[in-house]
């Protein structure tokens, strides 16, 4: 009777999992999900601070007032605002169109030209974060006081002013991920420092520390390169519905590139944490094997 308990007894300890095996599978899943958070950390703080925020989103765009093609935009749609709404007989229009166009191009130059950028800009970040197709629209109303002032005092007839100089430069489409990644990033900020807790807490409990240590210099190794991946290949991450739509395709361009920028030097960054960390892992490991 007593031999038959005792034989049980031994053929239970024999199939009683390791409690040792059962931290490191715990410690493994720790640094799986550290590594997750520091792939979307870099990334994810970038956007929050240069898209979902409407100061670093105007702080992007504000160089884009000094390009060309964008400033045609503008001051055509001003010109041909004037024209449309000016009512005047087909001689006047005559003298007033080459006076017009002549003003608008020295408009990009002036407070006025800025102002008007910098409100379009607001209205655009807006727009991509409102549900549906949006039309970017502008109010050309100071821009054409601008022109037209020294107009007058060149041709011998008043022109009227529009009663609307509201008008639509673009049609954003639909974004529909943007709202979502809005509501997310504000919390971007504590992925990194989670990340660095969760690596800890890995280590504190697995029970071979030298063998994570080494995993967890690999989870950065993965982050570092999933970031640095993500930067070379923004381009085909963002949609060509977006990426090519008119006025608002090159904006998306600029952000695509500094984007790059960013992530390809964050990225090698990480890649150089995760391979020191993986380096001074495989030492203890040896160190320890050696012993």
């Amino acid at each position: 009777m007593v031999r038959g308990r005792s034989h049980s007894w031994r053929r239970s300890r024999r199939y009683r999992v390791p409690v040792s095996s059962v931290r490191d599978v715990l410690a493994v899943a720790l640094l799986c999900a550290a590594t997750l958070l520091g792939a979307l950390w870099l990334p994810a703080t970038w956007i929050h601070d240069h898209v979902v925020e409407r100061d670093g989103f105007l702080a992007v765009t504000a160089p884009l007032a000094e390009d060309p093609e964008f400033q045609r935009t503008l001051s055509d749609s001003a010109v041909e605002t004037i024209l449309e709404e000016s009512r005047l007989p087909g001689w006047a229009q005559e003298r007033l169109t080459p006076l017009a166009e002549e003003q608008a191009s020295k408009l990009t130059g002036t407070d006025v030209y800025g102002t008007m950028w910098e409100a379009t800009m607001a209205e655009l970040h807006g727009a991509l974060f409102s549900p549906g197709p949006s039309e970017l629209e502008v109010d050309l109303g100071p821009a054409i006081d601008r022109i037209l002032s020294p107009v007058e005092e060149v041709l011998p007839f008043g022109i009227p002013r529009p009663e609307d100089a509201t008008v639509t430069v673009a049609t954003i489409p639909d974004v529909p991920l943007l709202p979502a990644v809005s509501a997310l990033t504000p919390w971007a900020t504590w992925a990194g420092p989670a990340a660095l807790v969760l690596a800890v807490l890995a280590l504190l409990l697995a029970s071979h520390r030298r063998v994570m240590l080494t995993l967890a210099g690999l989870g950065g190794l993965a982050a570092g390169g999933a970031v640095w991946w993500l930067g070379r290949e923004i381009e085909t991450v963002v949609p060509d519905s977006i990426d090519q739509a008119a006025f608002l395709g090159p904006i998306v361009q600029v952000f695509e590139e500094h984007f790059r920028t960013a992530m390809t030097t964050q990225g090698v960054l990480l890649l150089g944490a995760g391979a020191l960390v993986t380096a001074v892992g495989l030492v203890l490991v040896g160190l320890r094997r050696r012993s």
